[in-house]
């Protein structure tokens, strides 16, 4: 298994690497019913033998510091390959390889304590640096999550919240040269917000997909040399570059996202080149354009460089605009 790669595909899931994957299409083409649902439900179910509900419970109590009850039953991840076995108040759960049996990943909640003050200023800093006229405490709990390739040297993530915020630490990242890693995330009010923020983000909207935007909610995401906000408003999505104010991606969450390649890509092509002539200052003619079955939307590339992602509904309005390569986007994950 690829430490790596399995990691990644926890954390998108989970929103803390939201910028190293694609989106997953809009809408449900393999929706099923729910008796359907509760039949793979069972399906997925594995029982845990003794022995290794012994070892479990070891690993877990010595995470935890204390003794947990868990299940005895655990859920298979047909696409990690893993077992998880939940705890019985459902705080703490750990994974193990289903090939092999090797504990993979524990997590669960535990004292703030549980990161050293060094750490904890460290993530101070990110913030502040980020923003410093708020004022940042954090609570006394943690969500720590633990990987066990290396028993010695485990991989090991710190998602800490806040009032208003919330933050990662990450520790001993494998394939990253980087002793740590900080982020975070920051939630602001519309008042909070610089009028020409918000005037970008109206024009950026405007231009995309015709809307009026009227921000909800706010969020600076990042670290302090890399953030970018997050804007909502009704249905829409957008992200824009904290220091210079480009826009990375407009999405409209209203609009029904073609599933099948109905749009031919000189079609695709004469309905975006307007839109990202306008918005991003960029003449996608010379581009050429492909049709993505995964993710079911269309890349203009330049010497097999993506420029830009688009999806568009049946009527070749645009449902996002992403700048560059596809990135992930949570709402995409969240559509009914």
């Amino acid at each position: 298994m690829n430490m790596k790669k399995a990691i990644v595909a926890t954390l998108v899931v989970s929103g803390m690497l939201a910028a190293l994957a694609g989106p997953i299409p809009a809408g449900a083409e393999a929706a099923q019913e729910k008796q359907q649902e509760q039949q793979q439900a069972k399906s997925k179910e594995v029982k845990i033998d003794k022995k290794l509900a012994a070892e479990l419970q070891k690993a877990v109590k010595q995470f935890a510091g204390k003794e947990i009850k868990l299940q005895d039953v655990g859920e298979l991840d047909e696409m990690l390959g893993w077992v998880w076995i939940r705890s019985e108040d459902e705080t703490y759960s750990v994974a193990y390889i289903q090939e092999n049996k090797k504990i993979w990943n524990i997590r669960g909640k535990q004292s703030i304590d549980r990161i050293s003050k060094k750490d904890q200023d460290e993530i101070l800093k990110v913030l502040k640096g980020m923003h410093a006229k708020k004022k940042y405490t954090f609570d006394k709990e943690v969500n720590v999550s633990e990987y066990y390739e290396n028993p010695k040297e485990p991989f090991t993530q710190y998602s800490l919240s806040g009032k208003d915020f919330s933050a990662f630490l990450m520790k001993n990242l494998p394939g990253s040269t980087e002793k740590t890693r900080i982020g975070a995330a920051i939630e602001f009010s519309k008042n909070e917000l610089e009028p020409k923020l918000l005037k970008t983000a109206a024009e950026a909207v405007k231009t995309a997909v015709d809307l009026d935007l009227d921000v909800t909610k706010a969020v600076l995401e990042g670290n302090v040399e890399n953030k970018k906000w997050k804007l909502t408003g009704g249905k829409v999505t957008l992200a824009l570059d904290a220091k210079t104010g480009k826009v990375g991606y407009v999405h409209d969450g209203g609009r029904k996202q073609v599933l099948k390649k109905d749009i031919t890509e000189k079609e695709a092509k004469e309905a975006v080149a307007p839109i990202a002539k306008k918005l991003f200052n960029m003449d996608i003619q010379g581009l050429e354009v492909k049709w993505d079955n995964s993710a079911k939307d269309f890349s203009f590339i330049q010497n097999k460089e993506t420029k830009l992602v688009a999806a568009l509904d049946a009527d070749k309005n645009v449902v996002y605009l992403m700048h560059g390569e596809r990135v992930y986007i949570e709402e995409l994950y969240n559509q009914e």
